[in-house]
Formats: structure tokens, C-alpha cells, sequence
């Protein structure tokens, strides 16, 4: 079976389509993660409202994921 240039090239431009979309698609996982963080934090303050003053120093998403490891590798 003998295949023409142009459909190689296709071949070629979708392959380099799909490593380009898998590369962006790893890159804009942890600012998904990050997102669902703080709409979850942001959800529970709408539903649970609170009286107290809200703390400034709440814990961002890195700090929550630095700890989630410390957590796992410790073996807890």
C-alpha cells in the first residue's frame, strides 16, 4: 500500500495537533485544581454565612497542596 505525500503530511499536522493539545491540556491541570479550590471555599462561605469576621490569612491552594503531600508521605 503505497501512501501519498499529502496524506502524510496530514498524518504529521494531526500528530503534532495532539502532543500540542496534550501538553496545554497538563499545563492548565493545577489551575483547574486551583479553581474547584476556591469556588468550594467561596460556596461555603455563601452557604454556611458566619457572624465572625473573616480571617485574612485563610489558606490558599498551594498551602493546602504542599500540605496534602507533607500528609501522604508521612504515611498518615
Amino acid at each position: 500500500m503505497k501512501i501519498g505525500v499529502q496524506t502524510l503530511r496530514v498524518m504529521v499536522i494531526f500528530s503534532y495537533m495532539f502532543i500540542l493539545l496534550l501538553f496545554i491540556a497538563g499545563c492548565t491541570k493545577e489551575r483547574v485544581y486551583e479553581s474547584i479550590y476556591e469556588g468550594m471555599k467561596q460556596r461555603e462561605r455563601i452557604v454556611n454565612p458566619s457572624n465572625d469576621p473573616i480571617p485574612q490569612e485563610q489558606q490558599s491552594y498551594d498551602e493546602y497542596k504542599m500540605g496534602r503531600e507533607e500528609f501522604i508521605t508521612s504515611g498518615n
